[in-house]
């Protein structure tokens, strides 16, 4: 509600007063804090600054999102935000990967995916607000402290 309310006026209504009806009735869902990497276009789109908004809210950084026991008790799985692989000759890089798979050669797709690989090594540098194409294509976003 707030999100769409703020949007709306500052992109499309700026003459327009808008007013959010909450619910005590709802609560924050456990991964309501967290977000997906449109969030940050989101807010880009707004005008906020991304090293302004991890202060204030005190937010961490995020590559993906990782499911505990997703096939089995000990298993997990990450799904990583951003790309994944690369294209080979104007093939989706998918592609590749699923014919890989029908011949059993294929790796787990987490091997494929740069923030994959640096959540399970507990590696990232962030630079909020600086906006490179390499630093863009990583898709990380935030975790934040309501």
């Amino acid at each position: 509600g707030w999100m769409t309310a703020t949007a709306l006026r500052r992109l499309l209504y700026p003459e327009l007063t808008i007013e959010v009806v909450e619910s005590d009735e709802i609560g924050i869902i456990g991964v309501g804090e967290a977000t997906i990497p449109p969030f940050r276009r989101h807010n880009e789109l707004l005008g906020i600054n991304e090293r302004e908004f991890v202060c204030a809210t005190q937010a961490t950084f995020k590559l993906g999102i990782e499911f505990r026991d997703w096939t089995r008790p000990g298993d997990s799985y990450i799904h990583g935000f951003g790309p994944l692989g690369l294209d080979l000759d104007g093939q989706p890089f998918h592609q590749y990967w699923t014919r890989a798979m029908q011949l059993g050669v294929a790796k787990d797709l987490g091997v494929y995916s740069f923030n994959v690989q640096a959540a399970r090594e507990g590696r990232f540098i962030a630079h909020p607000g600086r906006r490179t194409e390499e630093h863009a294509a990583r898709g990380h976003c935030l975790r934040v402290s309501l």
